[in-house]
């Protein structure tokens, strides 16, 4: 049995501090520090009850039963167990929580528990709030946080919420110890980073050959004379000019627009190092209605700079704050809501005609729910086919957040989500691909994220990362657990996409998330995705043919330039290499064949 070893990101002193004696923040009696608190019946309940335990190092724990939960609606710490802080701490403070955890109903899943630590009152400041996913077997968490805030003995909260779903869950040996400042993850033993950063962790070598199976195709090139004689020396060179697979980034239009010096090097740098992108903000709802032709000349720019393929962002976006203020006004009147809907798809999608490739027609549609309260779930499919309607030739998506992030473990909303997909597919929407945002706080292990993928990939739909960015000080755990989720992504067949939301410190909604600082230097990040996206996942091969004119190349799918000399005479000519097996015959002196 394998420990989980967690460290929340946080900026790791220059120089490491002797650590000081642990101060228990729950007291002599940890377990009977706690208590249930929730109801125990109705559309949400619960119970909590103290049950023996063998052949563990803790003798009793808590065994946590869900009994019921609305489908929507209702919150996550509607049932939970909490214990008030039994000692002061001081803001800064490193708090090592340990405890064990196992899942005994559902059977065939996993139950999720987030431990939780507030301020105790408005605005209950949280020091960590992050939900853990386990399956049948007991398995040991340790995880190293900071306190937000400094708080007397009984100032705050240590829970474990259980309202993710219906089940039944068991978590013991349960201690929170305060190390005081400066105490890092490498003096405690644990992980700096997360589980599967390991250069050798299982999943790596699985996803590097996945890799090479799904992403990269074999060509024969084989130069000929124009009487079909095969040519001994011609150089042949392969180069790709534009990936199967997209990378990407938001933009935002003024800065694309603009006409200062951090304009233009804002403009280099997509030039250089994106073959896809979106707009962050310009073709939403409010933005676009006040100023269309902003938005339609950053996508003429980004086409006409070799960035072909630009995602639409978004069509719906289902609460009040999202819409204009006049569409709230129409609350209680649902038909009217409803018309106005669908011109705003309509009139938009038909502005962008062949100028997006994917719009996500509704956006966060499970976190959300203002509108989708008055006109229920279905009407979405109404949303889809209007989009459909007024731009063909768009992929049409569904977009949402905290799928992969939230170390994984939001089961609630991955639940909600899966359902939400079914159920436009039952309606026959023309729904055709799955949206997972991608803003992570923490970092969610490799292997987790997989298996989500796996879930989803199910549905029968492509997935696109369309919104990733990670927002931490401690660069080089972002670079670290970048370069993985990138591997992760690329690696499994259901995924077309990887874009993130936004690249400059300078223009994004999350400065630490940016991989540019804002002098235009580099962080870590940055180099990963230069190793990875433009090194090995690159293809720019050249050869020489031996006597009989061919040779292979074994390269990453997508566009190329193909270019053959022979002596004085030269052919270039575009190829779209697309599955193992395919056979080049250029003809040179002549025309192709």
């Amino acid at each position: 049995m394998r420990p989980l070893i967690l460290v929340l990101p946080l900026l790791l002193p220059a120089a490491a501090q002797s650590l000081q004696a642990p101060v228990p923040l729950l007291g002599g009696d940890a377990a009977a520090a706690f208590r249930y608190y929730g109801p125990s019946q109705g559309a949400t309940a619960g119970e909590a009850s103290l049950v023996d335990v063998a052949n563990m190092p803790f003798r009793t724990a808590w065994r946590l039963r869900t009994v019921s939960l609305p489908e929507t609606g209702g919150n996550e710490w509607d049932v939970r167990i909490r214990a008030r802080g039994a000692a002061a701490v001081s803001r800064g403070d490193m708090i090592l929580a340990e405890f064990w955890m196992r899942c005994i109903e559902p059977e065939d899943g996993d139950c999720i528990l987030r431990l939780n630590v507030e301020r105790d009152g408005s605005p209950y400041t949280k020091s960590i709030s992050t939900p853990y996913p386990v399956g049948r077997e007991w398995r040991r968490f340790r995880v190293l946080f900071p306190m937000a805030e400094s708080y007397a003995a009984g100032g705050y909260w240590i829970d474990f919420w259980m309202g993710q779903q219906v089940q039944v869950a068991e978590v013991g040996g349960i201690s929170l110890l305060n190390y005081g400042p400066g105490a890092t993850a490498e003096q405690l033993g644990l992980n700096r980073f997360y589980e599967g950063a390991e250069a050798d962790a299982a999943w790596r070598a699985a996803a590097e050959q996945r890799i090479e199976e799904i992403r990269k195709a074999g060509l024969v090139i084989v130069a000929v004379t124009p009487d079909g004689a095969p040519i001994e020396g011609a150089e042949i060179r392969a180069r790709l000019v534009r990936p199967a697979f997209g990378w990407g980034t938001a933009v935002a239009a003024s800065r694309l627009l603009g006409s200062s010096p951090d304009s233009e090097r804002y403009r280099q740098f997509i030039r250089e190092n994106f073959t896809m992108a979106v707009l962050e903000n310009d073709l939403k709802w409010g933005p676009f209605e006040e100023n269309p032709q902003r938005a339609l000349n950053a996508i003429r720019w980004l086409q006409e700079n070799g960035i072909q393929r630009v995602r639409g962002h978004n069509l719906v976006w289902p609460g009040w704050q999202w819409m204009p203020a006049d569409v709230r006004s129409l609350a209680s009147n649902p038909e009217a809501l409803r018309r106005r809907i669908l011109d705003r798809i309509r009139a938009t999608a038909e502005a962008t005609r062949g100028l997006v490739c994917d719009w996500d027609v509704v956006n966060e549609p499970v976190a959300n729910r203002d509108v989708l309260n008055i006109l229920g779930d279905e009407e979405m499919a109404a949303w889809f086919r209007a989009a459909k309607e007024a731009d063909p030739g768009a992929r049409l998506f569904i977009n949402e957040y905290d799928i992969l992030a939230a170390n994984g473990a939001n089961l609630r909303k991955q639940n909600a989500y899966y359902r939400m997909i079914r159920m436009l597919q039952q309606l026959e929407a023309p729904v055709e691909g799955i949206g997972m945002q991608g803003h992570f706080d923490s970092a969610t292990p490799p292997e987790r994220m997989l298996e989500i993928l796996d879930r989803f990939a199910r549905l029968g739909l492509p997935i696109v990362i369309t919104e990733f960015d990670f927002a931490t000080k401690d660069e080089e755990l972002q670079a670290q657990f970048f370069r993985d989720l990138l591997i992760a992504a690329f690696s499994h067949p259901a995924v077309t996409d990887f874009l993130m939301w936004g690249f400059w410190e300078g223009s994004h909604w999350k400065p630490d998330g940016a991989m540019i600082r804002r002098d235009w230097s580099e962080k870590p990040a940055y180099r990963v995705w230069r190793e990875l996206v433009f090194g090995r996942w690159w293809t720019d091969e050249r050869g020489v043919t031996p006597e009989h004119g061919a040779i292979y190349v074994r390269g990453i799918k997508g566009e190329y330039e193909i270019t053959v000399k022979a002596g004085e005479a030269e052919v270039r000519l575009p190829y779209e290499l697309k599955e193992d097996g395919q056979i080049l015959w250029v003809t040179v002196g002549g025309q192709q064949q």
